[in-house]
């Protein structure tokens, strides 16, 4: 999956059907671990991956790599006078 064309509503954790912007929200509320992403999402949480996931596999690695992706958009968003990560004015 390429995360960074990936839409906002993609799926990430289908155990607990939590979307790419879900995660990047998260993000941009001040989640900046994995463990905090999890917390605030319950991404990662369901243990049924291999059986939910049309990849067959845990979403940890999807999660980690949209975080790899946005963490310095969603630094520099916070600094700046955007109004939020569903914000158009970029």
């Amino acid at each position: 999956m390429d995360w960074k064309k990936a839409s906002k509503d993609e799926i990430v954790c289908y155990c607990q059907k939590v979307t790419k912007g879900e995660i990047v929200k998260a993000m941009y509320e001040g989640a900046n671990t994995m463990e905090e992403v999890m917390k605030k999402t319950k991404a990662g949480i369901g243990g049924r991956c291999k059986e939910l996931n049309p990849r067959g596999r845990c979403c940890h690695p999807d999660i980690e790599e949209i975080m790899s992706i946005y963490g310095e958009t969603v630094k520099n968003l916070k600094k700046s006078s955007c109004c939020g990560p569903n914000c158009d004015c970029s």
